[in-house]
């Protein structure tokens, strides 16, 4: 409900009338008002044990289905706290971490799951250990760590990646900029969660720096004009070349190359060089977005099959040794946080099926029939964030949830696709997504 990127609505039938149902706002209204909703009640224990290693959203949403079907789950966290990338990869602006506490606290009281923190595999246990122990693995690790820049001058002081950087903030460490000239390399999100983060830690300027265009960008919309309002600047169309050191080895400025933008190739137009003389950013601190990179070699180690990196897994998770499933961002590489909350459920779904089980997954929920009114076009609400000038200056969430009169007239906007047909099936069951 709060920082899902909602591909859903890009297939809503609303589509034809007017706008989209706001799906992932009318999800923020029910989170906020539902209060404290108790779990189903678990199936007989079956005397399996899972263990999840990794306990992010992938991780953690396979605890809580298993743990559902009756299935004791072991989740090993190599940090200190659970939520993955939700805790040390967004920040709180963007995602309060109460209300992720609330959502782990959640899944927790599913059943006896059991939770080991601050253990890492190859450290502090070995997957063999694990493998022998348990009648299944479900491995979600995501992707926790940055690519790195490779241009000269990236390993100056002041040069971090973006990742490690929210993940600091994800503990508690809030950097202080003050006063010093801040350029983040990247044009996706995790660029602009730090770029947003920096104008919060105080930074004087904070620019962006892209080698395409502003439309080019993988960001979502909403977050690049968020950056902007809060008076970011888009440096597009320059190809960063090399950081520049003074004499105490401190990065004092960027060079970047201009670009000129090409052809389409993989489904975006293709810069290339311009043309144009290499220009000089001043900066204090460089902040490289530019990709995340999975730590798969102790799974490798173990036996299982990786690809440049990735954990090879099929649709339903199953990997190459018999008892072991993985998904999320360490089989897809970096997507989204919902579909490894997705990956999470079907493999749950299927370690059930491995375990001589066929628990039914269903929402339980009573679906009103639906009205017979005709639906005439009417305007979507959009949620609305908290002025600039006032966000821009702490970690508060920043995002207005929808007043009750807003969220009854945004869902009478729906069409009611489940009543009239869009099931889904997977591997023989259907889900409720």
């Amino acid at each position: 409900g709060f920082i899902c990127e909602h591909p859903c609505e890009a297939r809503c039938r609303r589509n034809m009338i007017d706008d989209p149902i706001n799906i992932r706002g009318l999800k923020r209204y029910a989170v906020d008002h539902a209060g404290v909703v108790p779990n189903p009640p678990c199936a007989p224990a079956t005397g399996k044990r899972v263990a999840i290693v990794g306990g992010g959203p992938g991780g953690l949403s396979a605890a809580y289905y298993l743990q559902l079907m009756g299935h004791q789950s072991v989740v090993y966290e190599k940090r200190k706290r659970l939520g993955g990338m939700l805790r040390y990869g967004i920040p709180n602006y963007r995602f309060p971490k109460k209300r992720l506490d609330e959502d782990i606290r959640a899944i927790l009281s599913a059943g006896a799951i059991d939770v080991k923190l601050n253990c890492k595999i190859g450290k502090d246990i070995t997957m063999e250990k694990i493998s022998g122990e348990f009648d299944a693995v479900y491995v979600a690790i995501g992707a926790q760590t940055g690519k790195k820049l490779r241009i000269d001058g990236s390993d100056a002081e002041g040069v971090f990646s973006a990742v490690d950087v929210l993940s600091r903030i994800g503990e508690g460490q809030i950097p202080d900029y003050s006063g010093k000239k801040v350029v983040v390399i990247g044009g996706g999100n995790v660029a602009m969660d730090c770029a947003r983060t920096a104008i919060r830690a105080n930074a004087e300027t904070v620019s962006i720096v892209y080698r395409r265009r502003q439309e080019d960008m993988t960001a979502l919309p909403a977050e690049v004009e968020g950056a902007v309002a809060e008076g970011i600047e888009l440096v597009t169309l320059k190809a960063p070349l090399r950081v520049e050191a003074d004499a105490e080895g401190n990065a004092c400025a960027l060079w970047v190359q201009p670009q000129i933008i090409g052809p389409v190739r993989g489904g975006r137009p293709s810069p290339r060089k311009a043309n144009k003389p290499e220009e000089r950013m001043e900066c204090d601190i460089v902040l490289v977005a530019i990709g995340q990179d999975i730590v798969s070699q102790p799974f490798a180690d173990f036996g299982l099959a990786t690809n440049w990196g990735r954990i090879v897994a099929n649709e339903g998770g199953a990997a190459n040794m018999v008892g072991v499933y993985a998904g999320g961002d360490c089989v897809s590489g970096p997507s989204t946080v919902i579909k490894a909350i997705a990956a999470g459920k079907a493999a749950a779904a299927n370690i059930d099926e491995y375990l001589g089980c066929h628990h039914p997954i269903s929402c339980d929920v009573a679906i009103p029939e639906p009205m017979l009114n005709d639906k005439v076009p009417c305007g979507r609400v959009n949620l609305q964030e908290v002025e600039a000038w006032a966000r821009r200056t702490n970690f508060e969430a920043i995002e207005l949830p929808m007043s009750c009169e807003e969220a009854e007239q945004e869902a009478s906007r729906c069409l009611r696709c489940d009543h009239y047909g869009c099931a889904t099936l997977r591997g023989g069951r259907e889900f409720e997504w």
